[in-house]
């Protein structure tokens, strides 16, 4: 669910009378995705809001209500390491703020999603959500949780818009499903696949059945919704789990010795350097 407000939201579920536990899914409230975008905050006091909204929501434990957007760095040209350096510091930014305004880390934590995008490199990309999830979990360890449960990463993912092509775009359903192939492999726990003409024009019904069907495929014939970390104990992917965790954490701290994501943002450090990859 795509909603930047939950109060509708939460009126649905009671009308219906759903149980709040049972509800799946998650609101994409992420200032700090705007202020990368478009360089200033979608309102005076941004944080207060997340907090306000993390708080309507916290009988719904299976809803998430905080998003960070690193598909915005894979989008924009970025590295995997970038993206994902990028999206930790995001992560603490969120940790930090809503700690320090008195709410406790087992609150906070679960309740955010990692929103990423997978492009075509393909092993890069399924070491890229495994060293994610090894390095948020050791960051979430470092404020004291109730129990390791806390620590785990929620990931949503989607087909990088980055690397597709206008002149051949049949090629585009090619890239999205190994695309969709290394995120499953890589453990997300949702994901979606754009349709190959969506960069260029409206899709439409045939284009729309095939990204539906691109996911049935690995579902319903590959078994993908039956596999946990495939990818264990390949030395070739392990080792490369290793070196995106190092150079992503080498990045996220240079990120919190400038002070943070939004000091890093407003400096322009954050820019300048999806810039120079892209």
């Amino acid at each position: 669910l795509a909603m930047n407000h939950p109060d509708a939201f939460k009126a649905v579920v009671e009308e219906r009378g759903i149980a709040p536990e049972k509800i799946q899914g998650g609101i994409n409230v992420d200032p700090l995705t705007a202020l990368t975008r478009k360089g200033k905050n979608c309102c005076d006091k941004p944080f207060e809001n997340v907090k306000v909204n993390l708080e309507k929501m916290a009988a719904y434990k299976n809803f998430k209500t905080i998003e960070v957007g690193g598909y915005v760095f894979n989008n924009s040209g970025s590295s995997i390491v970038q993206e994902l350096g990028f999206s930790l510091a995001a992560g603490v930014e969120y940790l930090d703020k809503l700690t320090d305004a008195g709410m406790k880390i087992d609150e906070v934590a679960p309740k955010i999603r990692f929103h990423f995008a997978t492009g075509s490199k393909y092993f890069m990309e399924i070491a890229k959500l495994r060293a994610a999830r090894y390095l948020w979990a050791h960051i979430v360890k470092a404020y004291n949780p109730c129990c390791d449960c806390v620590c785990k990463m929620n990931i949503h993912a989607e087909t990088s818009e980055w690397n597709k092509t206008v002149y051949d775009p049949n090629v585009n359903m090619l890239r999205t499903q190994t695309e969709t192939m290394s995120a499953t492999i890589g453990g997300v726990d949702s994901f979606t696949v754009h349709p190959y003409d969506d960069i260029f024009e409206k899709t439409n019904d045939f284009s729309e059945r095939i990204a539906r069907n691109q996911q049935l495929l690995l579902k319903e014939e590959s078994h993908f919704d039956k596999i946990v970390d495939p990818a264990g104990g390949s030395y070739y992917i392990e080792e490369l789990t290793q070196f995106i965790a190092e150079a992503a954490w080498k990045l996220f701290l240079e990120v919190q010795e400038q002070g943070g994501m939004v000091k890093a943002l407003e400096s322009g450090f954050v820019q300048a350097a999806v810039k120079a990859t892209a």
